[in-house]
């Protein structure tokens, strides 16, 4: 019975998992459409809640250093 509560459950989590990503994957492709139209990185940063390396790193493909 514990076997299948966990298999339940890790499939529960994969789940969860895999909507995360699929926010985070729209999150990237606004970023890169904002920083399109000229917006700032820590602007960016701050509408999509998310940190300035993390817009950096998907804009410019790494992290940009300035």
């Amino acid at each position: 019975m514990m076997g299948l509560f966990d298999q339940e459950k890790a499939v529960e989590q994969f789940g969860n998992e895999k909507k995360e990503e699929g926010k985070l994957e729209g999150k990237k492709e606004a970023a890169i459409n904002m920083k399109a139209e000229g917006l700032p990185e820590n602007m960016i940063a701050k509408i999509l809640d998310v940190g300035l390396n993390i817009v950096q790193e998907w804009v410019y493909g790494t992290v940009a250093v300035r």
